[in-house]
């Protein structure tokens, strides 16, 4: 049987371990929360850039050593290479781009998003719709985007 010194000891230890464990999970809420509104504010940038044509800008998105992982062809790997094929993909009427992100989880510097895109003409016509990965970096306090792929859920023609 506890004394009555005893018991205080162990209800102020546990006591102790839930409050450290509760700030933990507020710091970590907070992280995972910061990171989704930069990568949601990076996304848009995306969107606004692909809008724009401005491949420059989208290729600068991406880790130095970032990779595209397009259908149908080989990785771009590094700005140069993502910056020609985003260039290739505006040149087939891509004007417009839509993206949804499914699912973002956070761990430390390093995330990983899930979600579906769609790309249109610039006056709204129907091109293609999917489903992208990508995994993201946060570099020097930036998210930037480290590795993507996506798939079209449209029938091959």
């Amino acid at each position: 049987m506890e004394t009555g010194e005893s018991s205080m000891r162990t209800f102020l230890q546990v006591s102790g371990l839930v409050m450290v464990l509760a700030i933990f999970g507020a710091v970590t809420a907070l992280a995972q929360n910061d990171a989704a509104e930069a990568i949601e504010a990076a996304n848009q940038l995306f969107q606004e850039y692909v809008a724009a044509g401005n491949v420059d800008a989208l290729a600068m998105l991406y880790t130095e050593d970032g990779v595209s992982m397009q259908p149908n062809t080989n990785p771009f790997v590094g700005h140069e290479a993502i910056r020609e094929a985003h260039a290739a993909m505006l040149a087939t009427g891509v004007g417009a781009l839509r993206l949804t992100t499914d699912e973002l989880q956070v761990f430390g510097d390093t995330a990983h998003e899930v979600g579906r895109y769609v790309t249109e003409t610039a006056d709204g016509g129907h091109i293609d719709h999917g489903k992208y990965v990508a995994i993201w970096k946060r570099i020097d306090g930036e998210w930037k985007l480290h590795r993507d792929i996506f798939n079209s859920n449209m029938a091959a023609q």
